[in-house]
């Protein structure tokens, strides 16, 4: 089962690596916690992709989804089934590999990579992120620009939020190579959730 609190680890094996995969998929806009314990009971401790691929052969997919309440069934059902077919090696795949698989937008994606790798620097630009951002955004003095609530989908206009985002997280931590990006995430989404429990 996955910790939302402890999501860092540079050293799953592949089905650990598909189980947090599915994890960063379905708990998008949801409570972490919850839907971590719902993937769980999903999986029932069997590896992830070839129990898709089981359930899908079968037609009992859908129902096994349904059945734990994981909600947005069918774009749920689209993803899985299309990951757990790609053959893609999720131990060396790019962020932008992953976004051709349904739900699995940047933010996602950069979110599986900086946690389930060595030494990455991505920006998870969540709701958390950004009301960081936006609250901090005077210090850094940055000029009139407002910082977006939500995630950007256009990767261009992600990729200027993830730079100015890195750039304020550098300015704070003396450059950026001092930086720990994947804990610096976690512990900002631990120092918030309490506010906005939405991943």
């Amino acid at each position: 089962m996955i910790d939302p609190n402890k999501v860092t680890n540079a050293s799953r094996t592949p089905a650990e690596l598909e189980e947090f995969l599915l994890f960063c998929i379905v708990v998008a806009g949801k409570n972490a916690d919850q839907q971590s314990a719902k993937l769980e009971r999903f999986l029932g401790g069997r590896k992830p992709f070839a129990f898709i691929r089981s359930g899908d052969r079968s037609g009992t997919l859908d129902s096994a989804l349904k059945g734990v309440k994981l909600g947005k069934y069918s774009l749920l059902g689209r993803s899985f089934r299309g990951l757990a077919h790609s053959g893609t090696n999720l131990a060396t795949c790019t962020w932008q590999e992953l976004t051709a698989f349904p739900g699995i937008g940047i933010k996602t994606s950069k979110f599986f990579i900086l946690h389930s790798r060595p030494a990455q620097m991505h920006g998870v630009l969540d709701t958390h992120v950004l009301a960081w951002m936006a609250e901090h955004w005077a210090d850094a003095g940055l000029g009139r620009l407002e910082v977006p609530r939500h995630s950007p989908q256009d990767p261009k206009a992600y990729g200027f939020w993830e730079t100015v985002y890195f750039g304020m997280v550098s300015a704070r931590h003396h450059g950026a190579g001092a930086v720990d990006w994947a804990r610096f995430d976690l512990d900002l989404w631990r120092e918030r959730r309490g506010s906005a429990d939405e991943a």
